[in-house]
């Protein structure tokens, strides 16, 4: 079966990041380990700075291979963290009309 081809506007990348972490022992005397996962779409234009910090914060950073939008679509809004180092860090891109 043919994969449907992505809509060309969409060129943000999904950055998946984890940690875990040993988080106590439970009743047996196991260690207990806690994940965290947290997933971002980001624009192409900030990746490299985006992954850059996101790798000084989590043990696992990954960037998805094709373009995704992300649950907002083409459309969804953008923002930008204010502590990158981009010059429009802190700003909010509102959604804009499909």
């Amino acid at each position: 079966m043919a994969k449907p081809k992505t809509d060309p506007r969409v060129t943000k990348r999904r950055v998946t990041m984890r940690n875990v972490i040993a988080s106590g022992v439970d009743a047996d005397g196991k260690t207990v380990m806690t994940e965290t996962e947290m997933t971002d779409y980001v624009r192409p234009d900030h990746l490299d700075a985006y992954v850059e910090d996101a790798r000084r914060r989590w043990q696992v950073v990954t960037v998805s291979d094709e373009p995704d939008a992300g649950p907002g679509g083409y459309d969804g809004e953008t923002y930008v963290p204010e502590h990158l180092d981009l010059p429009d860090a802190g700003v909010l891109y509102p959604a804009t009309e499909g």
